[in-house]
């Protein structure tokens, strides 16, 4: 069963609620937009303006800003975790302490070897996801959907460096938290956004192991070893 504190926690919008820690740093700018659809879930964008300077990093140009995210769905009624294919079933992180490290899984389509968020085979990315730089933002489209009465879907969205040129390469270079909650008769509350506390970052990094641990077995592509920017 989810504690209260675990939701209280991923819950947070404005007000600070003793135990979730304190905000990360961006290095950057992200700007969220969303909206419940009528297909149990939202419509959303978010957008981020890449500025090492915003968490006082070192100067770095990046042409390539891709994305990594995470998910977590759950049935608030039993504590389950929830997932929309075998895949992600398979690599949702378990028996971690603290429990609110549990239930994160890389967000990605059934039979795609990279886990970038909207990354093709071929190593281009489709419509949904734009890559970003200095100069252009990074966007990230999403339209989860057909989620159960009684469901809790969030996710940390995690812009980083893929430029092999740049001197941040592999760096994460933001943190970015979303929810919304799907009620009776598929009724959505939410979305609620805000910029991820610090524990996502160590949710964030259990997913990627559980990704690269299972990764050799299923034909997939291992991430690279990444680091915190700054």
């Amino acid at each position: 069963m989810i504690g209260k504190l675990l939701i209280l926690c991923t819950a947070i919008a404005t007000v600070a609620i003793s135990g979730c820690g304190p905000s990360t740093v961006p290095c950057g700018t992200f700007t969220f937009t969303g909206a419940p659809h009528a297909s149990r879930g939202i419509d959303m964008t978010l957008n981020f303006d890449f500025d090492p300077a915003a968490c006082s990093a070192p100067a770095c140009t990046c042409n390539t800003v891709a994305y990594v995210q995470i998910v977590r769905i759950i049935d608030i009624a039993t504590g389950d975790f929830l997932s929309p294919n075998s895949e992600q079933t398979a690599r949702i992180v378990t028996g971690r302490t603290p429990t609110a490290l549990n239930g994160w899984a890389v967000d990605r389509l059934s039979g795609r070897d990279w886990g970038y968020y909207g990354r093709n085979d071929d190593g281009s990315f489709a419509f949904y996801l734009t890559t970003g730089s200095n100069t252009t933002d990074a966007i990230l489209g999403d339209v989860p959907s057909g989620w159960p009465d009684g469901s809790w879907f969030d996710a940390v969205s995690v812009p980083v460096c893929i430029d092999t040129g740049a001197g941040c390469v592999n760096e994460l270079v933001g943190y970015y938290y979303w929810l919304f909650t799907v009620g009776s008769g598929g009724s959505v509350g939410g979305p609620t956004d805000l910029i991820a506390v610090e524990w996502h970052r160590d949710a964030f990094d259990e997913a990627v192991i559980e990704w690269n641990n299972d990764a050799p077995g299923l034909g997939k592509n291992t991430f690279p070893a990444f680091t915190r920017m700054p």
